[in-house]
């Protein structure tokens, strides 16, 4: 397994306690066969060949935000992740299969669904939903196909060429106010840099513990940057209940460790 390197640029934040840690927690299986690339022998000849299945999206990203038990985390085991989302008459589960630099990838047995919003989660059923196919964090993708009884999709260039390149390497913060008061209106900044020197996807987790609840999740943060290029994620936040301060943690992918941030009482010393 290999993590891939994010560097944290966030002053005095430490790691914070919670249940959204992602080590020594699996849960994603995948299976990975060797398999030859088809021939135009035994391959189909048409995208989508079925008639009514629909590839509505494909991301390329370093992880994937599933929920715990009261909050949510990032799962990265693998090198990338590439996730589909198919509609129409789906097809089973176990008919598909996608073919990369040589080998065949079954979708991820998740053992929880899919967070992109809704704490319940997504999963795949009969009426499609998202494929999750944990891969090698590079390889030859001019074979990549999704295969499925008598279907086929092939990705966009764009997304060859994502899963191609390396991803690349981030810098994360989160920061925001050190105390508020009572009634007052706080905010959260986290903001996320391109520090490699191509296109790619981040994907991230924030959490709530305080002033009242043990811990909640705020939602999934996603994006799209290019070399360079930095996104600012503001969130509004819940201030401070008398001594009772709030906290907030971020998962990111390739940190064991998760970003914290505490929004201290203004009115009063902590608990």
């Amino acid at each position: 397994m290999r993590r891939r390197h994010l560097l944290a640029l966030v002053g005095s934040l430490v790691a914070g306690s919670g249940c959204t840690g992602t080590s020594g927690e699996p849960t994603a299986d995948g299976t990975v066969t060797p398999a030859p690339v088809p021939s135009p022998s035994d391959a189909p000849t048409t995208p989508d060949s079925t008639g009514d299945v629909e590839i509505t999206a494909a991301a390329v990203q370093p992880g994937i935000v599933q929920p715990r038990i009261d909050s949510i985390g990032v799962t990265d085991d693998a090198g990338q992740y590439l996730v589909v989302d198919v509609a129409g008459n789906a097809p089973d589960r176990s008919d598909i299969e996608l073919r990369f630099s040589g080998a065949s990838y079954l979708p991820e047995e998740l053992r929880r669904p899919l967070y992109r919003g809704d704490f319940s989660g997504e999963t795949y059923g009969e009426d499609g939903g998202p494929l999750v196919f944990g891969l090698p964090e590079t390889g030859d993708a001019t074979d990549a196909e999704l295969y499925w009884g008598e279907g086929r999709w092939a990705p966009s260039a764009e997304t060859v060429e994502r899963l191609e390149d390396p991803l690349p390497p981030f810098s994360v913060t989160l920061d925001g106010p050190e105390t508020a008061g009572a009634g007052s209106n706080p905010q959260v900044t986290i903001t996320v840099t391109n520090e490699g020197e191509g296109a790619g996807r981040y994907v991230l987790a924030l959490n709530r513990q305080g002033p009242r609840v043990a811990y909640t999740p705020v939602g999934r943060l996603a994006g799209e940057l290019d070399p360079g290029a930095s996104k600012r994620h503001t969130v509004d936040a819940v201030p401070p209940d008398g001594d009772r301060s709030t906290q907030y943690t971020l998962d990111v992918p390739g940190r064991q460790d998760r970003l914290r941030h505490v929004i201290s009482s203004a009115d009063g010393d902590d608990a």
